[in-house]
């Protein structure tokens, strides 16, 4: 690890980087290399500087010579961060391991070495990482938030309750933390925490910040059942974002119907590849993560999270500046490397299922069904299914990062709605195509008719119906999804016209 001499210099330049003196920065050690070119240390700092800059790739360059001329674990942990700032989560992986190996980091490259844990699936290994960073250092305000976003995975619900509401008391702007917060409150915590965030009403706010302020708001009101207070919040938190992100329901629906068009047109040669992995696939809020849960409760199916390989790798593949366009689809569809670039997503899914079949979650994934199935003409993709008032309200009430392209349908009632009958025409199509390999589930169903519901649904993966299916909400395996207090409780059918709550708030024409 570096001494105390190399530490001194990193700090330094990392508030050359705070202060916004790029130049400064790379002056400094450009003149440190000209007086020793083998200084492994510079190289490593001047590919901070570039990460800076937004040159991602000549900061990997520089990682990478820094390594050669010290092994050293820091090294590989930032390899790590920009291999997953990428999308290239299998050279993120190797790296990963590499990091992983050593005690000796700080509190914040502990909680960097967490997040990377957090977004390769390895939620075990996060948990512990960023408890090492809380330990190293109990005063910072996002690593305390992080680790009790980490508790929140592990169903570790009360720890990370007493571990937000002390970071809202010493942080009372930390909106983030009042959000995490709301989540987890009770009706007598909401009328506490409403008092409290309306006190900061005047505060000057981001427009993300309003975003998660008022959807704070808007969770506490829903725990005292004041539906139109509720709604009133959720709406302002969709606006404070939606104005900024430009999503266009008929280019989604052009995308879609396009897809579906291709799809009936153009035959894509299957390999010979016998990896059988199961895909839970739909419209977040749908269910997803329930089934995921039922199916993971077979002795030979293992969970490996949302994975986002298989839009990355297309992405890369096809050499396309976007994950969902028409311009990726028209090179995916007339490329052969479609399949061998997929390979590498069998090799990942098979080191987080430890032998076992795996099952992925990235709902998302039903844009690629014929790609996955070109790639693994054995695998089988479950698309949920659930009534469209109740999961347009759903997905309404969520608050999702205007960073993810795939959320932007999300933002208004309209376009949620807009995007469940795109959904539906494609997952449709994709059953009708591949009876063997796409099965459609009815939430509803689901709910209402357990046992033989559940029997259909392990018939059609290929594995052998086991009673304790149903008992998915006994396991205690870590869940990062929006529905990790759901799958914390038995089968039941409460959310089941749920959005009837909200009827008289939307416009008349809407829901009929």
């Amino acid at each position: 690890m570096l001494n105390d001499t190399q530490q001194a210099l990193r700090a330094h330049i990392q508030q050359l980087l705070n202060n916004k003196q790029l130049n400064d920065a790379h002056h400094l050690l450009v003149q440190r290399l000209k007086q020793n070119p083998e200084d492994h240390v510079c190289y490593f700092l001047l590919s901070e500087v570039n990460t800076a800059a937004g040159d991602i790739n000549k900061a990997i360059k520089l990682l990478e010579k820094a390594l050669s001329l010290a092994p050293f674990a820091i090294y590989h942990l930032a390899l790590a961060k920009l291999y997953v700032l990428l999308g290239k989560v299998s050279n993120a992986a190797v790296h990963y391991q590499s990091a992983k190996q050593t005690a000796d980091f700080s509190a914040t490259d502990f909680d960097t070495l967490a997040n990377i844990a957090t977004r390769l699936g390895h939620y075990d290994d996060a948990l512990s990482f960023q408890q090492a960073a809380y330990q190293r250092n109990k005063d910072n305000p996002q690593i305390s938030y992080n680790l009790a976003v980490c508790y929140k995975i592990h169903g570790l619900f009360d720890a990370a309750k007493s571990l937000l509401l002390q970071l809202t008391q010493k942080q009372p702007r930390f909106y983030q933390a009042h959000y995490s917060q709301a989540e987890l409150n009770t009706v007598i915590d909401a009328e506490q925490h409403i008092q409290k965030l309306q006190a900061l009403a005047d505060k000057e706010k981001s427009i993300v910040e309003q975003q998660v302020y008022f959807h704070s708001l808007a969770l506490n009101y829903e725990h005292l059942n004041d539906y139109k207070n509720a709604f009133k919040y959720f709406a302002l938190s969709k606006q404070a974002i939606a104005g900024k992100l430009n999503y266009q329901a008929t280019q989604h629906r052009h995308f879609c119907q396009k897809l579906i068009t291709q799809s009936k047109q153009q035959a894509i040669k299957s390999s010979d590849s016998e990896f059988s992995p199961v895909f839970v696939v739909g419209m977040p809020r749908s269910g997803t993560t329930l089934v995921e849960k039922i199916l993971n409760q077979s002795s030979k199916l293992q969970g490996v999270g949302e994975l986002n390989d298989i839009a990355q790798l297309i992405q890369h593949a096809t050499q396309s500046t976007r994950v969902i366009d028409s311009e990726m689809l028209d090179k995916a569809y007339q490329s052969e490397a479609i399949k061998t670039a997929l390979a590498s997503y069998q090799q990942r899914a098979e080191l987080l299922s430890g032998g076992l079949r795996s099952c992925d979650k990235q709902p998302f994934n039903f844009y690629y069904i014929d790609f996955i199935l070109a790639a693994f003409p054995n695998a089988k993709i479950v698309c949920m299914q659930r009534g469209w008032q109740d999961c347009s309200i759903a997905n309404f009430r969520q608050m999702y990062s205007p960073q993810s392209v795939f959320h932007h349908y999300s933002f208004t009632l309209e376009d949620i709605a807009s995007f469940h009958q795109d959904y539906s025409a494609l997952v449709s199509h994709f059953a009708n195509k591949y009876p063997e390999n796409v099965f459609l589930q009815s939430y509803e169903q689901l709910v209402t008719e357990p046992t033989p519901q559940t029997q259909k649904l392990y018939a059609f993966c290929d594995l052998s119906w086991q009673e304790n299916c149903l008992t998915f909400y006994k396991n205690n395996a870590a869940s990062a999804t929006a529905s990790k207090k759901q799958i914390r409780q038995p089968l039941n059918k409460n959310s089941i016209g749920s959005w009837q709550n909200y009827a008289e708030f939307i416009g008349a024409d809407l829901f009929q």
